[in-house]
């Protein structure tokens, strides 16, 4: 997990890549277009399927140039439905350098606005699940960085078309043998397609005991054959997606996850009795920051996914543009306190590269390191929450109760009221639990504090180490956060802004001085946290069945989901979750490997008493 890649060594000849460790190119010098158009667009019968598809998934086991994905994009621009949704799946364990893909691709005309976009969110090269977000057309690509086999293993979701597309199998073995295929199995459903360039005796035979039944076609522009697959098995169904999903709580986990739902094509009611923003998403000075700690790959791993998503999050919904939102661009991490400084020190000694080079070592000082993190940003979190409530449905209703059932979920809401829906998220942050084993967290405040004269800071970049730092506007910047252990929801206290100023006096000296300075604003919040201080994302599980120690009761437990407890990282994880969620539901290629959504699942708190106050 997040192991740095090596990257190909490529050879030119005009404008066709060869590689050279394979010695192999990575499309047909004659007609390209042409060839993935036969062996893989027609192989599957795409267009005609795209034209009858609500949510479709195309899986690949070569990424190289992208030129497979482009134009399988561009006829899915031509034929699909609007509203319609594809997720894009591909492996690769030797990613090109961008400069290589991009001489590539617009060698083989692809339109430069697509491969500036696909550049603007191209990955590093470190092992794991990375996304790429195209907002416009409903399309997310996945790139499964490494090896195809232990890459593909840790994906859940379901594939309906795939592009068999490596190198030559006697030049590249790794993607031509029966563990690979035994993992395209396993995410294939009855009627899974497949094409491929090459007929090789050994492909057959491993492909066919995977499950796959294969014709023989002719090849392609003198290539004497190629297969065309279907995937055959006895296994059901999953049962109908949910279509009609309720989400309760209007903050950024809620949204975010009713965008993605909405995003796949269903339809989504939000529910908060209080309208968009109205708790603790309504901060108006929140840090996206990752959150990372040297030798810990399961927190590094959902950092990088966190950080790209929310940042593809802030594109699309136009939030990086000139609107207000954004109050820093850039953060500054210092070794202020003990903890922070034996933290800085061990990334420091390490290699950023392995975290996604999220980070950029500004000062080794050991007394106190200087950590840059260039993709991170503040912003006015309840302007960017009422920004992506734009053309939802949000209903100020107050939903006390959420019951799952074995087809339908039913709401019951404080006005005697109830109502029906395919599924339920609860997203209701430190509010009170709606069902049963909903994990509860503890509920911890903060109080930021506006100070009117300038400081000296970084211009536009926004400052932590013990507290944060974030510019506004007309000289004013924003400090926090106070941490009220003892749960008192009392709001905002004057004790609580001289607080903010002392404990940021390493920003200027001058906070110091309590009674110089004017305190032009505050803002209180309550924090939900789980003791291990990762959210819970998923479904709930059975609920036990009453003096039957050891059996539970298995209706409803696919149709309520939750999405809780994101303390002081809500815009790291929210959207990152709320990817996830809605990969679930239609059971799509996730946007993370199963072994970090199992780190996030609300199951793993069954055990633990989570009611005990979390390490500061």
């Amino acid at each position: 997990m997040l192991k740095p890649l090596t990257p190909v060594h490529l050879h030119w000849a005009g404008d066709v890549p060869r590689v050279l460790e394979y010695d192999d190119i990575y499309f047909s010098a004659e007609d390209p277009r042409g060839e993935v158009q036969t062996v893989f667009i027609e192989a599957n019968d795409l267009p005609a399927r795209f034209r009858e598809a609500r949510r479709f998934t195309v899986g690949e086991t070569g990424f190289g140039t992208g030129l497979n994905f482009f134009l399988t994009l561009d006829a899915w621009r031509r034929h699909a439905p609007a509203g319609a949704f594809l997720s894009y799946l591909s492996a690769e364990a030797h990613p090109l350098a961008p400069a290589d893909l991009q001489r590539a691709l617009l060698a083989q005309g692809i339109p430069p606005g697509d491969v500036g976009h696909l550049l603007d969110q191209y990955p590093p090269p470190v092992s794991g699940l990375h996304r790429i977000h195209f907002p416009q057309d409903h399309v997310v690509l996945t790139l499964a960085y490494g090896d195809a086999a232990p890459g593909f293993a840790n994906v859940r979701g379901t594939v309906d078309a795939w592009f068999l597309d490596g190198f030559a199998p006697s030049r590249n073995p790794a993607l031509w043998n029966i563990a690979v295929f035994r993992q395209l199995a396993r995410l294939s459903r009855d009627g899974t397609t497949l094409g491929t360039f090459t007929a090789a005796g050994q492909v057959r035979r491993d492909l066919a005991a995977a499950g796959f039944e294969l014709q023989r076609r002719p090849g392609f522009r003198g290539k004497r054959e190629r297969l065309v697959g279907r995937f055959r098995t006895a296994t059901s169904s999953a049962g109908k997606p949910p279509e009609h999903i309720a989400v309760v709580g209007a903050g950024i986990a809620g949204l975010s996850t009713a965008l993605a739902l909405r995003e796949r094509g269903a339809q989504v009611t939000v529910l908060d009795p209080l309208g968009v923003a109205a708790r603790t998403s309504g901060n108006p000075a929140a840090l996206l920051s990752p959150h990372l700690s040297a030798g810990d790959t399961v927190r590094n791993a959902l950092a990088l996914a966190g950080m790209r998503v929310t940042r593809a999050l802030l594109r699309a919904s136009g939030a990086e543009g000139p609107n207000g939102i954004l109050r820093a661009d850039g953060i500054e991490h210092r070794g202020i306190t003990p903890h922070a400084r034996r933290r800085l020190q061990r990334l420091a000694a390490a290699d950023p590269s392995a975290a996604g080079a999220l980070y950029e070592v500004w000062n080794a000082d050991p007394d106190c390191p200087v950590l840059r993190y260039p993709h991170g940003v503040g912003l006015d979190l309840g302007a960017f929450c009422r920004q992506l409530a734009q053309g939802q449905d949000i209903r100020r209703r107050q939903v006390i109760t959420v019951a799952g059932g074995e087809t339908r979920t039913l709401l019951g809401y404080a006005d005697g009221g109830q109502e029906f829906f395919d599924a339920a998220v609860i997203a209701t942050g430190a509010g009170p639990a709606l069902c049963a084993r909903q994990p509860r967290p503890l509920r911890v405040g903060g109080q930021l504090t506006r100070v009117q004269p300038p400081l000296r800071t970084m211009g536009r970049m926004a400052l932590t180490g013990r507290g944060y730092c974030l510019p506004e506007h007309e000289g004013q910047h924003w400090l926090g956060a106070t941490y009220r252990r003892e749960d008192d929801d009392s709001g905002v206290h004057d004790d609580d802004n001289n607080r903010n100023l002392r404990q940021l006096n390493w920003v200027d000296p001058a906070l110091a001085m309590t009674t110089d300075i004017r305190v032009s604003g505050a803002w209180y919040g309550t924090r939900a946290i789980f003791r291990d201080r990762f959210p819970a994302v998923g479904e709930l599980g059975p609920e036990a069945v009453a003096d039957e120690p050891g059996a539970t009761r298995a209706a409803g437990i696919p149709r309520v989901f939750v999405s809780l407890g994101y303390g002081s990282r809500g815009l790291l994880y929210a959207p990152l979750a709320a990817q996830l969620l809605a990969d679930r539901m239609f059971s799509l290629p996730e946007v993370v490997p199963m072994s970090l959504g199992e780190r996030l699942s609300p199951l793993r708190l069954l055990q633990k008493d989570d009611r005990r106050e979390p390490p500061v």
